[in-house]
């Protein structure tokens, strides 16, 4: 029988989690759907950015132990100690950046904006290097030449057989 082993504790299944730990284990099980069935997660398929940061900014708050909280300044000071030693862990592993949130945010600016289609440049100043064949093709003039060859070969023969 599979287990489920979710924020250190390990279950039989989702009715012995407790309401808090089954929301939060559902939550990321939703992150992770597959309604295609292909194998991969959908926020993995196509605009892999804008899937990302809609959930990103789709986050309203942090839960701990039942309360809801609108950033990681309002934790309790010894789950910020956690937290902050957490990222520094993961940052050292190259998995986050060095940075803070907050500073990650004010440099990058997240936005859901359509990118508009550019038409691609061409240069028409020089010719391009591989042209459409225009002229007759090397096959022709070898046909050409081996039907030359063929009519001298028989007119030779003709003048050595009639000697």
């Amino acid at each position: 029988m599979p287990t489920i082993v979710f924020n250190g504790k390990t279950y039989n299944n989702l009715q012995e989690m407790s309401t808090e730990d089954r929301q939060a284990y559902q939550q990321i099980a939703n992150m992770l759907v597959d309604k295609n069935g292909n194998g991969i997660p959908d926020f993995l398929e196509g605009d892999i950015v804008k899937n990302i940061s809609s959930m990103y900014t789709a986050a309203s708050g942090i839960n701990f132990n039942g309360s809801t909280y609108n950033n990681i300044n309002e934790l309790p000071p010894d789950v910020q100690a956690k937290v902050k030693n957490a990222f520094v862990k993961m940052g050292d592993m190259g998995l986050v950046p060095q940075e803070t949130v907050e500073e990650h945010a004010s440099k990058h600016h997240i936005h859901n904006d359509e990118y508009a289609q550019s038409t691609p440049f061409v240069s028409r100043e020089y010719n391009p290097v591989i042209q459409e064949d225009k002229g007759p093709g090397i096959l022709i003039w070898l046909l050409i030449g081996i039907g030359l060859l063929v009519c001298v070969g028989f007119g030779l023969a003709a003048i050595f057989l009639s000697i």
